[in-house]
């Protein structure tokens, strides 16, 4: 869902004073959040971080094999 939709689709709650204190959305919206905190959270993690980060030398040092299909890799993977 696009961020403008998003913005149709939410209600916002206002104080007294009219100040927008609380948003009421849609059960579905709130998952698609919900994934996607989850996603950064592990994003986020430190392992994960190190992880993409040797990922990215290998590949600056030309230290990665390229395959046409997956097939081709499996076969690899298994010698």
């Amino acid at each position: 869902m696009s961020t403008a939709e998003m913005q149709k689709r939410i209600k916002y709650v206002n104080d007294a004073k009219g100040q927008k204190t609380e948003v009421i959305i849609p059960y579905s919206l709130f998952q698609e959040f919900l994934e996607m905190k989850i996603s950064m959270e592990i994003y986020e993690q430190e392992d994960v971080q190190q992880s993409l980060k040797r990922a990215k030398k290998q590949v600056q040092d030309k230290k990665t094999k390229a395959f046409k299909d997956i097939e081709q890799a499996i076969q690899w993977l298994n010698q």
